[in-house]
């Protein structure tokens, strides 16, 4: 109870920033808590069952048992990052293929770290909070306390910039037109995601203290370069609904609209303006008209990219729809 309650705050923090970082096109959240969940629960029993099944394979044909230093080792630095890092980008597989079926919901590489980070975060919460629990068990507040300030406050990120590159190859693949890219993309995400994590376990387990401080520098190093390609994204996907939208002005949404539906934040501060000052119920409206258009925007790209499908259709004619129906009301977001 005492993990739970300690390393929640501190996900759950990570996981709205990131969420928040998905300017124009945010995940719904039905899906990024399916994706939470997965790695909460299915990625942590999955990948520490498998890990342990491995190690138990090791014993038997080495012959060395478990407190056996090259058995940590190796159940540390291949088995744990193979097998974690496969579990968490099954859940990403999952999320593309419910995608992929209908929802049409993982549009690109944005998504897709997003949806990969998610995952990394859920599997934070839970193997974080056993690690303090442990540490607690065993020296007691000062371990607790040291632990959660190294896992989850230095390193927290750790798990989701990991299994966000098995994201972004998902991404891409859903971009791409090769069939070739489509397969390898995701692949090299994961192997990606599995050196990292490598890496990770790799310098505190062989080079100790001095291994635990260049791993911290490191994680601090990818954390930085992650909210660097977050952010070369969101102004990716900035220009495509630009692009998308802008034969729509006239029709669909006035000019003004366009000009703030595509700004950074100038957008978000003026719905919170019309919450206060007009209620929910206005403050429902613009949102619903500002995420609808993104769509449709999403959704011309995918078509601009090939794709096609009934489903496709179907979402499009009622976002569209949406938007008319919002028109009509005289539903204005362009102040």
């Amino acid at each position: 109870m005492l993990g739970v309650l300690f390393v929640s705050p501190f996900v759950v923090t990570y996981a709205l920033v990131i969420r928040w970082i998905d300017r124009f096109e945010p995940e719904p959240w039905w899906l990024l808590s399916l994706a939470f969940v997965w790695g909460a629960l299915f990625a942590t029993v999955g990948g520490g069952l498998s890990s342990a099944v491995g190690e138990g394979v090791a014993m038997a044909v080495t012959g060395a048992g478990q407190a056996d230093q090259g058995i940590q080792a190796f159940g540390a630095t291949v088995l744990a990052p193979i097998f974690e890092e496969g579990f968490k980008g099954l859940g990403v597989a999952i999320i593309a293929t419910i995608s992929a079926m209908g929802v049409k919901e993982l549009d690109g590489p944005l998504d897709g770290a997003i949806y990969g980070g998610m995952v990394g975060l859920g599997f934070t919460l839970t193997e974080d909070t056993l690690y303090v629990a442990q540490a607690y068990a065993e020296s007691g507040a000062a371990g607790f306390v040291g632990l959660l300030f190294l896992r989850t406050v230095l390193l927290g990120l750790s798990h989701c910039t990991f299994t966000a590159c098995t994201g972004l190859g998902f991404g891409i693949a859903v971009e791409a037109r090769s069939w070739f890219v489509k397969v390898l993309a995701p692949m090299i995400g994961y192997a990606c995601a599995v050196m990292m994590h490598a890496m990770h376990n790799a310098l505190p387990t062989f080079f100790h203290a001095e291994g635990t401080v260049l791993m911290i520098l490191i994680s601090w190093l990818i954390d930085f370069l992650f909210f660097v390609l977050l952010g070369c994204l969101v102004a990716r996907d900035r220009m495509i609904v630009i692009r998308e939208l802008m034969p729509e002005v006239g029709a669909l949404l006035h000019a003004q609209e366009l000009k703030l539906v595509t700004t950074y934040f100038a957008l978000g501060w003026r719905n919170v303006g019309a919450l206060f000052a007009q209620g929910w119920s206005q403050f429902r409206a613009r949102r619903k008209k500002q995420l609808a258009l993104v769509e449709i925007a999403f959704i011309k790209n995918r078509r601009r990219r090939g794709e096609r499908g009934r489903s496709l259709d179907v979402k499009e004619s009622r976002l569209r729809w949406e938007v008319a129906t919002l028109n009509r009301q005289g539903v204005w977001i362009g102040s």
